[in-house]
């Protein structure tokens, strides 16, 4: 029942999804990191079926770009996007790391944020337009169909991170999140991910290795980000690690795109 109770903690946290209610207490929040990646798992199954609808239905590829980027922002309510720029504006600051950590709690959002925000969009939308656009053009659509499962293997690759990399804030609701999970817990978010790769592989069999790389890099440089600016890892630099992982294997795609 515990595990139950987590699977919904997870839903109801990171996505807009209705989900029953009940009072939440310290062991229903035990495994609710490790579920992160359902919720990836369904924004990718809807942008699946949106994506098979739209060709069905010949929709223009920028309409099909568009539905595609709004799908995780609805989904979520934009719940990773405040942490990313939280990050954002917080590393523009030069401020010291317990000032930086202040900064993070501050509800306004300032400048630098709304550019890193707008810059991502950008980026997201010229990447993606271009993978629907090669997927149309070639009437080979296995690249947009990854896509979808970037969402999943991304929340995975986090999940790991909020595991085993070291908390900024021993009172954040991060660390009540992850604080407590076991190693069934880091098994289970790797078979997670392994998971997400295999699809990608039997989809696309170059299109697994090379977003496990990128992946990997980038979460190489999210961990030396982190310990240098704020000591660990934050709920804000954990929804920074989901939008910009997101973005960077969204351009691979692209980039793929182009000798697939």
């Amino acid at each position: 029942m515990s595990i139950f109770k987590s699977i919904i903690i997870a839903f109801s946290m990171y996505s807009r999804i209705p989900m029953p209610m009940f009072t939440w207490n310290e062991k229903d929040m035990e495994h609710v990191i490790t579920f992160l990646p359902l919720v990836g798992a369904v924004i990718g199954g809807i942008c699946y079926a949106v994506a098979r609808l739209s060709i069905l239905f010949e929709l223009p590829c920028m309409v099909i770009t568009l539905i595609l980027t709004l799908i995780p922002i609805l989904v979520t309510g934009g719940f990773h996007l405040d942490g990313f720029m939280d990050v954002q504006d917080v590393i523009k600051s030069y401020q010291s790391k317990e000032k930086k950590l202040e900064i993070m709690k501050d509800p306004h959002i300032g400048a630098f944020a709304v550019i890193s925000l707008v810059g991502l969009g950008l980026i997201w939308i010229c990447s993606l337009y271009y993978v629907v656009y090669r997927a149309l053009q070639t009437g080979c659509y296995k690249t947009v169909y990854i896509y979808a499962i970037v969402f999943a293997f991304v929340r995975g690759i986090c999940g790991i991170t909020c595991v085993k990399i070291q908390n900024a804030k021993k009172d954040s609701m991060l660390n009540m999140e992850s604080g407590r999970a076991g190693n069934g817990d880091f098994i289970f978010l790797i078979f997670e991910s392994l998971a997400a790769i295999l699809l990608m592989g039997f989809i696309k069999t170059i299109a697994a290795p090379i977003c496990t790389a990128v992946i990997l890099l980038y979460t190489f440089y999210y961990k030396r980000v982190c310990d240098k600016t704020f000591g660990g890892i934050t709920g804000d630099t954990s929804g920074y690690f989901v939008v910009t992982g997101e973005c960077l294997l969204t351009v691979a795609l692209a980039i793929f795109s182009i000798w697939s």
